[in-house]
């Protein structure tokens, strides 16, 4: 048999084993590549160490000039950044304080936007507590520039940054930018970072509120939410009257809501029953399912067994789940249960079925 009859009988099996030869050279190449690139980073870490060890010996911080130049080549930063969260995170923070202005001007001057990113991210992962407060100011003035950038990634390395440097005043008014910007930012990374903020959390929450009425709406849901997962209630009475205003959005009205019914009362109780009974079969119910959730806070309370036996009633899912699942909560007569169950609304009877269930009082 020729060689050629014998590729065409077996091209199936040889093509097999050609593919799994290209899968293996590939895999080799990857393999080596990514050997080089961990030698590289080891490397650029030694370096560092070098420079740190050196620092120990001298008693100075303070980096030579082409040290400085580092901060604006991403290799470097990244093993930078890596050492901040290590045993050595001491000695960076001891750097980033003693050159502070030379760090700010190369970085501002010669780093590109990925390589000003994560120097910001650097600030936010590096003990910043033994900075002075010009170098905090210093620092919080070239992270409030970084949210104008177009890069996400910027803008959110500079805010956590911001959170890090504990700094409330600057916290503030980099919201305050982001705002009178425009620029969308999601606003549960900035409820989210506010509620890391590593200074005083109370002074943050007084700084936000001294310029709340200046931030649009996006950005004013992202406080409330701050403060519910703070448990702030300061100026719940002041979240209460907003909820008459006909300029703030749905959303701010939930996140408002969420605020407020965590701190049980008879006014509270009354804003949450109106909501219910106004919105609980409206197209923007969305309000009323909210409230639902925190009527389960007053118990042997008829008014609100009725207002919750309306809203389990509601076309919407979400309200009549929210409703049945307060319901529950509230453990009324049986009658009431009865009444649903059995009642002409199957779509309330499956949504208190549900719940009940969950309870573990009904087996499906």
């Amino acid at each position: 048999m020729s060689v050629i009859e014998l590729i065409k009988s077996n091209y199936q099996i040889i093509g097999i084993c050609v593919l799994v030869l290209m899968l293996l050279i590939v895999r080799i190449i990857v393999y080596l590549r990514g050997e080089k690139h961990e030698r590289i980073e080891e490397s650029l870490r030694q370096g560092w160490k070098t420079v740190i060890d050196r620092c120990r010996n001298t008693g100075s911080y303070v980096l030579k000039e082409r040290e400085i130049a580092r901060f604006s080549v991403s290799g470097w930063l990244r093993a930078f950044g890596e050492l901040c969260e290590t045993t050595e995170a001491e000695a960076c923070s001891a750097i980033l304080r003693d050159n502070s202005e030379k760090l700010i001007a190369r970085v501002g001057g010669r780093a590109d936007n990925a390589e000003k990113g994560y120097f910001a991210y650097v600030l936010f992962v590096a003990d910043l507590s033994g900075l002075t407060e010009a170098q905090k100011a210093d620092y919080a003035v070239f992270l409030r520039q970084l949210l104008s950038n177009n890069s996400v990634f910027c803008r959110e390395n500079a805010l956590k940054a911001l959170y890090n440097l504990g700094d409330a005043t600057a916290v503030a008014d980099a919201v305050g930018m982001l705002s009178a910007d425009a620029r969308l930012h999601n606003e549960k990374l900035l409820s989210d970072g506010m509620n890391s903020f590593r200074g005083d959390r109370k002074k943050l929450a007084e700084a936000l509120m001294e310029r709340f009425e200046l931030y649009d709406d996006h950005s004013q849901s992202a406080v409330i939410t701050f403060f519910t997962v703070a448990d702030f209630h300061d100026w719940d009475e002041q979240f209460k009257k907003r909820l008459d205003n006909a300029d703030i959005s749905t959303d701010q009205r939930c996140d408002i809501l969420r605020l407020i019914l965590k701190q049980p009362s008879e006014e509270t109780k009354q804003i949450l029953l109106r909501v219910l009974l106004d919105k609980g079969k409206a197209e923007d119910w969305q309000t009323a399912a909210v409230a639902a959730t925190g009527l389960d806070r007053y118990p042997n309370d008829g008014e609100v067994v009725e207002a919750l036996k309306y809203g389990i009633t509601s076309p919407a899912w979400n309200v009549r789940m929210n409703c049945a699942s307060s319901l529950v909560k509230l453990d009324p007569p049986a009658e009431v249960f009865d009444g649903i169950l059995n009642g002409s609304d199957a779509f309330a009877a499956d949504a208190l079925r549900f719940a009940l269930s969950t309870k573990g009082q009904v087996n499906e």
